[in-house]
């Protein structure tokens, strides 16, 4: 056997030459063509979560106990006294009789209230001469029922009007006077208007100056304002900027007064450093609405590696096989990347040709199969000019159409994992001592998609129950 250097060149003949040139083209490229195509330039277009306007709700309370507690330290022992009633020998004295009770339905507040009252008749008859006089006393026990209105003015004022809504005798005094019984009804009334002109003005003035819901809601509002870690795993802050107060007709609950606020905000999410503070803004005039809040509105990052992506691709792809006239590429790897707001995708092929291609696309979120899908798909610039030259027949083809199916990816488990992610961090957050973030979201939109360095970002908007817990309003 001779080895091939020792050939004299003008010896060989012409199927000798093929045999070489054929075996130069099979050790350079295993006998297909080789390319080098240079690769799109990677780039990302700047991307940020869009915020999103919640009305936040804001549980306040006023214990109702504490009310009780409150208005009974206030009204002790003796609360009226009067002499010569209509210029009359008649004296009275009202005292507190036993603690009173409160109860709350909504803005409306109700007290019973237990009074003891003591009555003095002195009489005296000048006749002839002769001069006799007495004195009487009686004592009796009355339920008296006040009712008051709750209201907030545009100022934070509480604002609240007591009246009497009626009572109760439990013990009814009685005068007797040589064997006749003078019912003291009228005297009693007369004590009980003075009496509850008193009780009333002080119940108001009491609610007026015990809560300071003003200076409660100052806080929080300016607390709120500064940003705050909701996941240190992610580095994902919230800031929440108000922009004005709702308040919606009180309820009750137990023994619980809750006063309806909720802040009508906008709320961001930011991934990494802290989020400098907006300039802190002062509580604004209450606004009246005659509804509860609507539900909380979150916009949140959902991240969707571009390995994840590729290694999906690559299990459905990897050695698809396509052919025409007589020529094929065998998919060996592909990979995924961004180039100027569009997804890039690098096959690496072997066969007829070998090397990489590339392809792009515009990412896009399905919402009927839950999925990243491509649209549009078409060859890169370089790589059309090369295939121009190389591999007409694949430019041409229905490569692109074909395996275009194959490149979703579904993220609804993600997408799920992000909720189930954010619910845990509602789940009675405290942001600040004495103020808790908790409640669930529910419902999960993506409302865009954006390509980031290492992952295509879905911009995912949750909606739920979510809100501020205050500690009870201190009275």
């Amino acid at each position: 056997m001779h080895n091939i250097q020792s050939f004299s060149p003008l010896t060989r003949k012409p199927r000798d030459w093929f045999f070489v040139a054929c075996l130069f083209l099979f050790l350079a490229t295993g006998c297909g063509s080789a390319l080098n195509i240079e690769a799109p330039r990677e780039s990302y277009v700047p991307s940020s979560l869009a915020p999103s306007m919640s009305e936040l709700p804001l549980d306040a309370e006023i214990d109702v106990r504490a009310m009780e507690s409150l208005v009974n330290t206030k009204f002790t022992g003796l609360l009226y006294e009067g002499k010569n009633i209509n210029d009359k020998n008649i004296s009275v004295k009202v005292w507190k009789a036993d603690n009173f009770s409160v109860f709350v339905n909504n803005n409306e507040i109700t007290y019973r209230v237990p009074l003891k009252i003591w009555a003095n008749l002195a009489w005296k008859v000048e006749k002839f001469g002769f001069s006799v006089s007495d004195e009487y006393e009686a004592t009796g026990t009355i339920a008296l029922v006040y009712k008051t209105k709750i209201e907030i003015d545009n100022n934070w004022k509480v604002v609240s009007k007591t009246t009497s809504s009626g009572y109760t005798w439990i013990e009814t005094p009685k005068f007797n006077v040589a064997g006749f019984t003078i019912p003291v009804k009228p005297i009693a009334d007369f004590a009980l208007s003075r009496t509850e002109k008193m009780i009333t003005e002080q119940i108001d003035k009491l609610l007026s100056e015990s809560v300071d819901l003003k200076a409660e809601l100052s806080k929080t509002w300016t607390d709120i304002q500064k940003p705050f870690i909701i996941n240190p795993d992610y580095n994902l802050w919230l800031r929440v900027t108000p922009k004005e107060v709702l308040l919606s007709p009180f309820t009750t609950k137990g023994a619980k007064l809750h006063i309806p606020v909720a802040f009508n905000a906008q709320i961001e999410t930011f991934m990494g450093a802290e989020p400098p503070q907006n300039i802190p803004s002062p509580l604004p005039a209450l606004k009246i609405i005659e509804r509860q809040p609507k539900e909380f509105s979150l916009n949140v990052a959902a991240d969707v590696t571009y390995d994840q992506i590729s290694k999906v691709a690559k299990e459905q792809l990897s050695g698809f096989t396509f052919n025409e006239g007589g020529k094929s590429v065998t998919i060996k790897d592909i990979q995924v990347y961004s180039s100027n707001g569009k997804a890039v995708f690098i096959l690496d092929v072997l066969g007829s040709l070998k090397g990489k291609i590339y392809f792009s696309g515009n990412m896009r979120y399905n919402p009927d199969s839950t999925s990243i899908e491509i649209t549009e798909p078409e060859f890169d610039i370089k790589t059309r000019n090369a295939l121009v030259k190389s591999a007409n027949w694949l430019l041409h083809g229905m490569i692109l159409k074909k395996i275009t199916p194959y490149l979703s990816y579904k993220v609804a488990e993600d997408l799920e994992n992000a909720r189930l992610e954010a619910n845990k961090m509602m789940t009675k957050y405290s942001l600040l001592e004495g103020i808790d973030l908790e409640g669930s979201l529910s419902a999960i939109t993506v409302t865009n998609l954006n390509m980031v360095p290492g992952a295509v970002r879905l911009q995912v908007n949750l909606k739920g129950n979510v809100g501020i817990k205050v500690n009870t309003i201190k009275m």
